[in-house]
């Protein structure tokens, strides 16, 4: 049987948060629970970072607003973010962790990275997000290669990209290109995290 969701030591540091969150004015609450239940993979887990899309309509917020509540956030629950692009009245921006994005990016192929996709070397964390960040508002999509960023393996993005002469072995939340065993178990580990948040908030009105 596996452990109750209060008991993994990753949501004990979120304890007092949810113990509070009763005490919060409703626009900070909401804004509050969204990013935990929606970043929990980066939160509770493994995964490098999330792309996330806020619907400013809904959760009663500007740009300013939402980029004001990360910073307070940031500090508190030790994560990195940066905001990308606001069309259609969602803003879309990435929670992420600062130190596995720069491990990821010292693992990229310098071929692939430099040699194929045009980016600056040495990569650092800020310079690869802000250049992904030109290329999005250039071209008006978000580039694949963020994938790098986003917590799937090297050789997945890559291989999907068709960047690495690599054949789709199967799916598990993503097309895989590489091992399917440390796939599916990074799959898991996403889901189990966010299952893990679910359950915890549940338990705010309790807590």
């Amino acid at each position: 049987m596996n452990a109750a969701p209060q008991k993994i030591p990753a949501l004990m540091a979120f304890l007092d948060w949810r113990q509070a969150l009763a005490q919060m004015e409703e626009r900070v609450r909401r804004f509050d629970a969204w990013v935990f239940l929606n970043a929990s993979s980066v939160l509770l887990s493994e995964k490098t970072g999330e792309l996330l899309a806020m619907d400013l309509q809904e959760m009663g917020m500007t740009a300013d607003d939402v980029e004001f509540e990360l910073e307070r956030l940031s500090g508190k629950w030790n994560f990195d973010y940066k905001l990308f692009a606001e069309s259609n009245g969602f803003l879309k921006f990435i929670v992420y962790r600062r130190d596995r994005l720069r491990a990821v990016l010292d693992e990229s192929p310098y071929c692939v990275m430099v040699g194929q996709l045009n980016y600056s070397h040495p990569l650092s964390p800020e310079s690869f997000l802000g250049e992904v960040k030109e290329r999005w508002l250039e071209q008006g999509s978000v580039p694949h290669e963020i994938g790098v960023a986003l917590g799937y393996p090297l050789e997945d993005v890559f291989g999907y990209m068709g960047l690495m002469p690599l054949a789709c072995k199967g799916v598990c939340g993503w097309r895989v290109y590489g091992c399917m065993k440390e796939s599916q178990r990074r799959s898991c580990a996403f889901n189990n995290a966010r299952c893990q948040a679910l359950a915890f908030l549940a338990g705010s009105a309790a807590a």
